[in-house]
Parts: structure tokens; sequence; C-alpha cells
């Protein structure tokens, strides 16, 4: 009979630390990409570094908080069926409880990644203490291809299969270029769909599509939180972006027009959004155009969600005349988990890109003003929701 490790179980009767040099015992199985028994060679465990320096928020003084990077710090050889055994001990996981200085982030963080191919990355982050089986690590045969779509492109995958008792994945696409993270979108399907205006002109951009899902187990006094992450191969946009109407227009706050407008200079830094002198955020945010134009879509980066299934609406006005509406936004789903970044500082956790279509013949327009409604807990109406920080905001 197959039999897989079984954990030690080098556990005390009692919930007391262990003593420092105390074994604790690392365990999982690693696969093929058909789920076959893993015969590549050693597998890298990392852990994060402190680097030096702190890490502001986008938008704020710093914080004292590190950066981070993970680095090699142990390998992994499975044996013939694919399981391995790893023995650390309880100073590594900090197990023993005791207050030491450490070039570690986070003593009980981990990493154990397959070696990557074409761009594709495949691995458990984790974090544990005492002994723990981890769920199997299997490389995703994602199969991503792009299919020319009308106005854009559309991207297929076959989604990660199910494992053990590892979650359903959720999916994100991401659009990256010279500038950092152009473009993000979830999807819950196997595939999803960019075009021009979500890639302006930070180019050259390529197209990742992550897979992740969050788990725990736990054991008698042991526990495991993880996250298996997949992502595919990137792949190249075969077209260029456009420059939208409202790139380095002014916008305009309480205290009157701000130029140069932080969201429209194309730079796609985070920015806190002024405070009114009443102490409010903003609920609402207008654009001037130096030009009237026949407005057909506005796209939102970098917005931290307030309410519960908020609704984006634009409205436009032609020199200084009444506020029409042009169109709105398809409810936000609630917030799930954001792809998944090494360096946690390097990504706001509740950012939201939005791509608001507007109607088809919109007037004329020279100011453009976009506000979002939402649902309160306890409340029966919907109220509108504010803006904290924003990256861009664009009119096409």
């Amino acid at each position: 009979m197959r039999m897989r490790h079984a954990l030690p179980l080098v556990l005390l009767a009692s919930g007391c630390a262990l003593e420092p040099e105390s074994p604790v015992f690392l365990s999982g199985t690693v696969l093929e990409l058909d789920g076959t028994p893993w015969r590549g060679g050693p597998l890298t465990l990392m852990r994060p570094r402190k680097l030096p320096g702190t890490a502001p928020l986008p938008g704020e003084p710093p914080t004292g908080r590190p950066t981070l990077a993970y680095e090699p710090w142990a390998q992994v050889t499975p044996d013939a069926e694919g399981l391995f055994l790893l023995e650390l001990t309880a100073r590594d996981t900090g197990a023993d409880g005791l207050e030491r200085p450490t070039p570690w982030a986070d003593v009980e963080a981990f990493k154990l990644l397959l070696p990557p191919v074409d761009g594709a990355r495949d691995f458990l982050r984790f974090h544990f203490t005492r002994d723990v089986d981890l769920p199997p690590l299997r490389r995703w045969d994602s199969r991503v291809q792009s299919h020319p779509d009308v106005g854009g492109v559309r991207l297929s995958w076959v989604d990660v299969p199910a494992l053990a008792d590892i979650p359903p994945h959720t999916y994100a696409l991401q659009a990256r270029g010279e500038w950092g993270v152009v473009w993000t979108q979830d999807t819950r399907s196997g595939e999803a769909f960019l075009g021009p205006e979500m890639l302006e002109d930070f180019a050259p951009p390529l197209a990742y599509v992550q897979a992740h899902a969050r788990g725990e187990r736990s054991w008698i006094q042991s526990g495991l939180s993880y996250t298996d992450v997949h992502e595919a191969p990137p792949l190249p946009l075969p077209f260029t972006g456009v420059v939208p109407t409202s790139r380095g227009q002014p916008c305009e706050t309480d205290e009157g027009v701000v130029e140069p407008c932080p969201f429209t200079d194309g730079k796609l830094e985070s920015q806190r959004v002024p405070v009114s002198p009443y102490g409010s955020l903003k609920e609402e945010l207008v654009f001037r155009l130096r030009e009237p134009i026949h407005p057909r879509r506005v796209l939102i980066r970098g917005h931290s969600s307030t309410r519960p299934q908020e609704v984006f609406h634009v409205e436009g006005s032609l020199e200084g005349g009444a506020w029409a509406p042009l169109g709105r936004s398809a409810p936000i789903p609630a917030l799930g988990d954001a792809p998944y970044a090494d360096d946690v500082a390097t990504q706001i956790a509740f950012e939201r890109d939005v791509d608001i279509p507007l109607a088809e013949g919109a007037p004329r327009v020279d100011k453009v003003r976009v506000f979002s409604l939402g649902a309160v807990p306890g409340l029966p109406t919907q109220s509108r929701g504010y803006f904290s920080q924003l990256r861009e905001v664009s009119v096409f």
C-alpha cells in the first residue's frame, strides 16, 4: 500500500513553547503537470528578508514598515513518489517563543516554489510554527491564449483543477508595463477581455493571469495558513493602447481648480484625494476638458471601495450647463482577495480598477464628474461613497 508522509507529531502535551533545538517537521507532496509524482529535482524554500529602508503607503509619509524580498533559504528534494519531509528547528519557526534579532520580516512565513518555466510561477506561501503537512503543490497547465476580439483581445485559459482540500481558486487578469501594474480585473471564468483603453500608453504591456486560493489546516497543537498561487506565462498583447482625452487636463476640488491634476498625469502613482475644508473626503470628482468631446468611456484606476455593491455614475456638463447623465458602471462586486504580491508594501489590497462604458450618442461636454452610490448596512437607502485615493481617472 502506498504511504504518504505521516507527521512525526513532535508535539508536547501542553501548549508550552518548544526548546530552540527541538525538531519541527514540514512535509508535503509535489506533482507534475499530469498529476504524477514530481521528479524534477530540488525545490526552493524561501523566506522574506527585511530590506533597508521603509515603505510608505502611496501618498503617505513613511510608516516604518520594512520592505520585503523573498530569498532562497533551503532546498527540498521530493522522493520518487513526490513526497518530502524537511526537518527544521523551533528556533527556525519561532516555536520556541523566544525574542531574538532576526533578518526575517516574518519568522513564520515561508514560500515553496517550483522552478519557473517560461515566466510561469507556481508556489505555496504559508505560515506555520510547528509540525505541518502542506497541501499538494502542482504546476498549473493553464494553456493561456489570446484571441483577437472586437475592440481588443480576449484571453482564455484552463482553470486550476480541484486538488485535495485546497479551496476553489479565484482569478485575476493584470496588464503590467514599465510603470508597473496598468490594469487589474477579477474574473471567475476561464476568460477575460482587455481593450486599448485599459492599456493607454503604459507600454510595452504584458498580460498575466493569476490564480490563487487561501486555505487553512489545523491539528491538535499546530496550524497552517497558506496561499496556493499560480501565474500563467506572460502574454504579449497584440495591440497598442490609446491616450485618453483627459491626459494632463485639470480637475476640481472644493478649493478650486488643480492643475496639474495628479489623477490625469499618466504616472500611475497612487495619490491621496484632497480633503475638503470641512474635513470630509471627496464624494465626487470633476474633470475639466479643454475641448468639448462626445465621451464614450471612463476608467478609474486604484479606487479604494467604500460601499458594498457600489455603482459609479458619470455625468457631463457643457459650458457650465446642467449635469446630464452619461452612464454608470455595473455594481462592483464585494472585495475579494487582491492578486498575490510578494511584498505587500507594493500593493494596496483593496484597490479597484473600474471600467465604465458610456451610452452611445453621449452629448458634447467639457466637464465630466464621477461619483458612486452604494448600500450602507442598516439603512434602507443608498448613499454616496467617497474617494480617498486614486491612481488615474481616464476619459476617452
